[in-house]
């Protein structure tokens, strides 16, 4: 098995695996599963769920996130709640659509 980065892992549609990503706040190495990939405004979005969110079915309000820069290989978790909620409202789109 090739290793895979984050962002690697995030746009592999097959890919399965649990992702690790940094807490650039607290160092700590948090892990995550993906939810979606959301295109939005020219950019690339990614929702994750914290790993133990995920196990226990919490996925209303563990949901995080993070825009994808592919060219500077850089993931910056999203604080403004204007492109959160844009970007959930167009996975619940898509997931009502079936397409997730």
């Amino acid at each position: 098995m090739k290793y895979k980065n984050a962002i690697e892992q995030l746009l592999d549609e097959e890919n399965d695996e649990t992702i690790y990503l940094k807490n650039n706040i607290t160092g700590k190495i948090d892990a995550f599963e993906q939810m979606a990939l959301i295109p939005y405004d020219k950019n690339l979005y990614a929702i994750v769920v914290r790993k133990e969110d995920f196990d226990m079915g919490n996925l209303e309000n563990g949901g995080i996130v993070y825009r994808i820069d592919e060219k500077k290989q850089i993931l910056e978790e999203v604080d403004d709640d204007n492109v959160i909620f844009e970007v959930f409202d167009i996975y619940d789109r898509m997931f009502a659509e079936g397409r997730e």
